[in-house]
């Protein structure tokens, strides 16, 4: 049988985006809103017996990969070696490759920059 299951997580940061024609240029904040989502079939046995993939273990990944390089940081410092802009795009992506990283595969990560807009990877 197969299942999906989401974690959220929350972060502030600042950013800005140099090249955008509007405010956005600016150093300015967030309360950034991330959505890990995870599909697959359910484990058979064992001690995760039921589940896609362990909310523990989701949130291991985040507190080490993630977190420390966005929570109350400046974006365009931590990820500017990899990725080429701060959008919520591409931070949707680096977020994706950091639990790749770790061998957990998110089937989408959800990046809400504000309560109204969010980008997605894939």
């Amino acid at each position: 049988m197969e299942g999906r299951i989401c974690k959220r997580f929350t972060f502030d940061a600042a950013h800005k985006l140099p090249n955008h024609d509007g405010k956005c240029r600016n150093l300015h904040g967030h309360t950034y809103l991330v959505e890990v989502e995870f599909t697959g079939e359910l484990v058979a046995g064992g001690p995760k017996e039921g589940m896609v993939v362990d909310y523990g273990d989701i949130k291991d990944v985040w507190k080490v990969a993630c977190e420390p390089l966005l929570d109350h940081r400046y974006l365009n410092e931590t990820l500017a070696d990899d990725i080429p802009v701060t959008t919520a795009e591409w931070i949707a992506v680096w977020i994706h490759r950091r639990f790749t990283a770790y061998s957990l595969e998110p089937a989408a990560v959800r990046v809400w920059e504000t309560p109204t807009s969010w980008a997605q990877h894939p």
